[in-house]
């Protein structure tokens, strides 16, 4: 019987967080799903930590080039599951998060989040989550927390992700999903790493942010260029 869930993990070295986002599955209430990790072009020990935990359940594909949004749809093509769970490798999933995914996605919904948590405790991070799950929860900004939710077939319907797109690509998907349903912010809580904030201060991370919502009908291609957004996924 094929599963009802995929999850599906792009990975370009992600060493250091990998371990921590695949035992986040293997804990999960619900286990009727599938993970594809799909590494692209890493050049450290991901692709041989991700190959010491392949079984029955948990499957690799490896691309020579990074492209996130080239790996996520690899790993769509592959998958087995009605709903496709797009996971970050640096964001861990709640014990109860594929339960709460499967009970709540309802048949209205395109695409949905859910709500998130720093993996650091102190509170400006938690503070700048607690926004984003704000903005997310009521639909004023239809943004997502290192996960994206929807069924495979609209996925495919929609041609996926632009290969071309690699900063908001999900964004970019969300728009095309949200022609055939809703978008929705699951209540269940995923852990992210606050890396980008410790490279970049809460202040540029501000910025950008306010930057996006304010400027959600631009074009996704020429976003950002001349800007210094690190690609880390």
């Amino acid at each position: 019987m094929p599963p009802n869930i995929s999850v599906i993990i792009p990975a370009h070295n992600e060493e250091k967080y990998i371990r921590q986002t695949l035992h986040s599955l293997k804990n999960q209430t619900y286990q009727n799903f599938e993970v594809i990790v799909v590494t692209n072009g890493c050049t450290d020990k991901t692709e041989e930590i991700v190959k010491k935990k392949v079984d029955e359940r948990f499957r690799h594909l490896s691309l020579p080039k990074a492209n996130v949004s080239v790996a996520r749809n690899a790993g769509a093509l592959n998958a087995q599951g009605k709903m496709l769970v797009f996971l970050d490798a640096d964001t861990q999933l709640a014990p109860d998060s594929l339960e709460k995914i499967r009970h709540d996605f309802a048949d209205a919904h395109a695409v949905a989040t859910t709500r998130v948590q720093p993996d650091d405790s102190r509170f400006q991070y938690k503070a700048v989550m607690g926004l984003k799950n704000w903005n997310h929860t009521l639909g004023w900004y239809k943004g997502f927390s290192g996960i994206l939710i929807c069924r495979k077939e609209q996925f495919h319907q929609v041609n996926g992700y632009d290969p071309e797109v690699t900063i908001r690509e999900h964004r970019a998907l969300r728009q095309k999903l949200m022609a055939l349903g809703e978008y929705a912010c699951i209540n269940t809580v995923v852990t992210t790493s606050t890396r980008r904030f410790q490279k970049w201060g809460l202040g540029k991370m501000a910025w950008f942010w306010i930057s996006q919502w304010t400027r959600a009908k631009e074009d996704l291609k020429s976003d950002l260029q001349g800007k210094e957004y690190e690609q880390i996924r």
